[in-house]
């Protein structure tokens, strides 16, 4: 996840600023610093955001029970202290 973070923080950064340079360049409008930054920790939040996501959705089908157990305890309610299902009925 640091990966694709960090990859999309210096995809963004370059991008953004060539594009901020050429609508500069050929237009003479220039884009402040200050939105520029905006824009590209924008986009690297929702990188966060969607990398974060994709490793929970990846790791559901890995989870395991938070017991040890697979079968209710003795003490289990609706047991009764005496009951075994395997001995004949008296």
């Amino acid at each position: 996840m640091k990966k694709a973070v960090w990859t999309a923080f210096l995809v963004a950064l370059v991008v953004i600023n060539g594009l901020a340079w050429l609508v500069d360049y050929f237009t003479g409008l220039h884009i402040p610093l200050p939105y520029r930054l905006t824009v590209v920790l924008s986009i690297t939040f929702i990188t966060l955001v969607f990398a974060g996501a994709a490793a929970l959705v990846s790791q559901a089908d890995t989870e395991i029970p938070l017991t040890r157990y697979d079968e209710p305890p003795e003490s289990a309610p609706g047991k009764r202290a005496g009951d075994d299902p395997d001995s004949p009925d008296d």
